[in-house]
């Protein structure tokens, strides 16, 4: 990687850090690797404590001053707070990560690029977490990258982790022990992406976690094509070929028969906004992709994708949501909702879309039910219970520490 792509990779966590989507609405005092905010208006309720009798879901979120931040929904009590009785476990210090994922509602796993370290832990039914085991070392050769790349991920199955090492040209792959948590690496792995001219960047798999799509490294927050490679259950990856789409993050739908990316173009970085989603049939027997019925889909109002969150289990037509940032970088559009037509792979706004009577944010995940949206503002996530309909009930927004990856595991 260039001198001048780290440059802009480590400018843009820099932006992440100081709150490019959402400062504006905050007191902020940041620097890199740092971020402490205060709420400077109404707007944000719950905070404080909340017990773990009747949680529903734990969300964990990298402090940079070097712990693990545990956070529980309680929908019993409609409330969304720190968790009590909870031990924050260290981790590297002034490092915000590359990722943090949860796995099988079990496992917790969370990489970090300047210490080049993963660490792993096990999450109990209170939410307490258990190392699994010492950290792992090694050069992962990620860059400091902005917020929700998805440059860490597992499968749908929870039995591989993804790594995206830019640096490197190479994908780490790692296999999961259903009953131990332990990380092994998988035959060939790490896998060099040389052989389809790739840096990698984001990483997305299709529903069934048959098949790997990885985005080309860009340092203006921009896609421009992406390779794909198909995947054993045992973790070795096999090369398909690349695709001149313009994807920057993708996500397939529960289905596999679907792929849903934006190309993250924003005037704020970029210099131009692209206002599409792109949807993309998978084939289920090759993993090529070809464009879905009414592919793109402009945004209505034209609000330029900067993150998209795709529900992962749904009965009738994935969910899925946009999340913007105004074209001075200075803060968020509303969130924007749509459904995936399954016959067809169509989008069809949400009637609730958009949705201006609620908060704000640049960034939103799912909860691996697919029952309860979080929206990430640097400063604060907010829960959101997801009806049926798409409909988003708020919970309460929680301040944050500092800012950091995060994930969302249910309670069990």
């Amino acid at each position: 990687m260039t001198m001048r792509l780290r440059g802009v990779l480590m400018l843009l966590a820099g932006l992440a850090v100081m709150g490019l989507a959402s400062c504006g609405h905050y007191t902020c005092g940041a620097g890199f690797g740092v971020s402490t905010c205060t709420p400077s208006g109404s707007g944000l309720g719950g905070g404080g404590t909340t017990g773990n009798t009747n949680a529903t879901a734990y969300a964990y979120v990298v402090d940079t001053v070097g712990t693990m931040d545990g956070y529980t929904l309680d929908t019993t009590a409609n409330t969304f707070g720190f968790s009590t009785n909870y031990t924050a476990p260290a981790i590297p210090a002034s490092d915000i990560g590359a990722g943090v994922v949860v796995v099988q509602n079990k496992f917790l796993y969370a990489v970090f690029p300047i210490s080049g370290q993963i660490y792993g832990w096990s999450i109990d039914s209170s939410g307490d977490l258990t190392s699994l085991f010492t950290p792992i070392q090694g050069s992962l050769a990620i860059g400091e990258a902005d917020y929700n790349q998805q440059t860490v991920i597992t499968n749908p199955a929870g039995t591989l982790l993804f790594i995206s090492a830019a640096g490197a040209n190479q994908i780490l792959v790692y296999q999961i022990d259903s009953s131990t948590g332990a990380l092994t690496p998988a035959t060939g792995s790490p896998h060099s992406t040389l052989d389809l001219t790739l840096e990698p960047q984001n990483l997305g798999m299709d529903g069934l976690g048959r098949y790997l799509y990885v985005s080309e490294d860009s340092g203006d927050h921009a896609g421009s094509f992406i390779g794909a490679y198909s995947v054993s259950s045992t973790g070795t990856l096999t090369p398909i070929g690349t695709f001149q789409v313009p994807l920057w993050q993708m996500q397939g739908d529960p289905t596999g028969d679907y792929l849903i990316g934006i190309s993250g173009k924003t005037d704020s970085i970029y210099g131009s906004d692209d206002y599409n989603i792109y949807v993309y049939n998978i084939n289920q027997s090759t993993g090529a992709i070809t464009a879905a019925t009414g592919s793109p889909v402009v945004t209505s109002p034209q609000y330029a994708p900067f993150n998209i969150a795709v529900q992962p289990i749904a009965t009738n037509g994935a969910l899925i949501y946009s999340f913007s940032v105004d074209d001075l970088g200075e803060g968020d559009n509303p969130v924007l909702g749509y459904q995936l037509t399954p016959s067809t792979g169509a989008l069809a706004e949400l009637s609730s879309s958009p949705f201006s009577n609620l908060g704000v944010a640049a960034w939103g995940g799912f909860d691996p039910s697919g029952a309860y949206l979080f929206m990430y503002s640097e400063a604060s996530i907010t829960a959101y219970q997801v009806s049926s309909t798409g409909a988003l009930t708020e919970i309460a927004p929680i301040p944050l520490n500092t800012g950091g990856y995060w994930a969302v595991a249910d309670a069990q």
